[in-house]
């Protein structure tokens, strides 16, 4: 016994106890793993959320109510300024500031399913935001975007009176 070298090695029931350590690690964290489709999803949720933001700056740095039309069979929205006949410029474009989920592939397969507010909300000179009949919203805004026939969904908010945004 004393001229023998330690053996080096894993014994089968090491090697058994390592494979299900790693399939419950894989169990654990393959729900946090998001698809493509939820990807893009809360990537066009924060896409009309920075832009109701825009909107809601310039009306309070120009003094003057812009607005966003939204266009859910399309799976469309244009910013406007004043009436819904003039277009906004979309500063990065330097053209009209149209959004088309529909034109754009980092936004296929998302759909504009549904506003709460007539697909129209404005904001005037103080931030404050306004249903499509020009009322101002006396709840919460809200619209709702899906992915993969709604198999994913997210919304994007807006707070009544004050204009907050936010993705949920």
């Amino acid at each position: 016994m004393k001229g023998e070298r330690p053996v080096n090695g894993f014994t089968l029931i090491e090697l058994v106890m390592l494979i299900v350590i790693i399939g419950i690690v894989a169990l654990v964290a393959m729900p946090k793993v998001t698809t493509g489709s939820a990807v893009r999803l809360e990537a066009a949720c924060q896409k009309i959320a920075s832009d109701l933001r825009y909107t809601q700056e310039m009306a309070l740095a120009q003094q003057v109510r812009f607005g966003i039309s939204f266009d859910p069979v399309n799976e469309a929205y244009f910013v406007y300024r004043v009436t819904i006949a003039t277009k906004s410029i979309d500063p990065q474009t330097r053209n009209n500031f149209d959004v088309s989920f529909v034109n754009l592939n980092e936004f296929k397969g998302i759909d504009i399913s549904s506003t709460n507010f007539s697909n129209k909300v404005e904001f005037d000179s103080t931030g404050a935001p306004y249903d499509g009949n020009g009322i101002i919203l006396s709840s919460q805004g809200v619209i709702t975007l899906q992915a993969q026939a709604g198999a994913y969904s997210r919304t994007v908010r807006i707070e009544a009176k004050t204009g907050k945004v936010s993705v949920q």
